[in-house]
């Protein structure tokens, strides 16, 4: 389906879903919700110091928890989730990928309203005080006068590629010192800042390799290694091996979830927009493989949520009705 086609149902879709949400009873599934960084404002997020990414400020996080709280939601943890859902409720879960610092912002809104989150690190980043590379692509791109058009096509060449490659690429592009963090937006925990973290009893920590590793893009002895050394280094640091992975860019194959059993992971999460039903989600892989909606802050909030809560797409049975006429043939 063409692009503009898709964004034209989509936003039919965004404008129907409070009418469907007001006739139909939502479905009660688990919703799990992915964040990146989380800037302090407008102005922090304007600054060019970092990718913007979804654009999250930490007011935009609290309106989005005020809005679920106020839908009934329960907010539940990994072990919650591990230990089973009564099908009869609506479970929303929030996740964090990479380990930025600036994601201690988060800490007081969790307080606030008493809900747990999940932060997923990128190992070495945090043992090595290493720059995200999105974050120097973006950085040092902007200063070079690359456009956002340009900057998003060097972005999904590069996730391609082995963090070697990559590393190697924007080293030979911006010079050795360039993955040396510029301060507390765009830097990662330091080990001793994660261990501290992590003791907080609303916050849970999860693998997301050793160095935000595209693992598709590795052969079997590379995942493991990624995968295997940071729950090596996870564990070192906040003293227990994490049973949750967010697999980067939610690329997986069979060979990545094999090696997540052998490692003693139990839940893995995909970037698939989608809920996760119950009792579905307890069948044989299927927790290692939860689906998450992603927020955008440069978009009205409660116009995503209600599309995520909503159960009837129009989207989905265009795209329906398509693959059936082209088995068809």
């Amino acid at each position: 389906m063409k692009t503009t086609l898709r964004k034209t149902i989509r936003q039919i879709d965004v404008m129907i879903a409070p009418l469907v949400l007001s006739a139909v009873k939502e479905l009660n599934a688990l919703n799990t919700y992915l964040f990146h960084a989380l800037f302090k404002d407008k102005n922090e997020l304007s600054a060019g110091i970092a990718d913007p990414q979804q654009q999250v400020t930490v007011d935009i996080f609290r309106q989005f928890i005020a809005y679920h709280k106020e839908k009934d939601y329960t907010f539940v943890s990994p072990a919650d989730v591990l230990q089973g859902l009564a099908p009869d409720r609506k479970y929303i879960m929030i996740t964090f990928d990479d380990g930025y610092y600036n994601n201690l912002r988060a800490i007081p809104v969790l307080e606030e309203f008493n809900v747990p989150a999940l932060f997923f690190i990128s190992a070495n980043h945090v043992l090595h005080n290493k720059a995200f590379w999105w974050d120097v692509a973006y950085r040092e791109g902007k200063k070079a006068g690359m456009t956002d058009e340009a900057l998003l096509a060097e972005k999904k060449y590069l996730i391609t590629l082995t963090d070697d490659a990559v590393d190697a690429y924007i080293i030979a592009k911006y010079g050795p010192e360039c993955f040396k963090p510029v301060g507390d937006t765009d830097r990662p925990f330091t080990p001793a800042e994660l261990k501290k973290f992590a003791q907080h009893p609303l916050v849970h920590i999860g693998n997301h390799t050793c160095d935000h590793a595209v693992l598709i893009n590795y052969d079997a002895e590379g995942i493991k290694e990624q995968i295997g050394k940071a729950q090596d280094i996870i564990a070192d640091i906040v003293g227990y091996r994490p049973v949750t992975i967010a697999y980067p860019c939610g690329e997986f194959n069979d060979t990545v979830l094999q090696v997540c059993k052998q490692e003693g992971i139990k839940l893995g999460i995909t970037v698939e927009h989608a809920k996760n039903f119950s009792p579905r989600l307890y069948e044989p892989d299927n927790l290692l493989t939860l689906n998450r909606f992603t927020i955008w802050g440069n978009e009205d909030l409660k116009s995503q949520c209600d599309f995520f809560r909503s159960d009837y797409h129009v989207l989905d049975k265009v795209k329906g009705v398509l693959q059936k006429f082209k088995a068809k043939g």
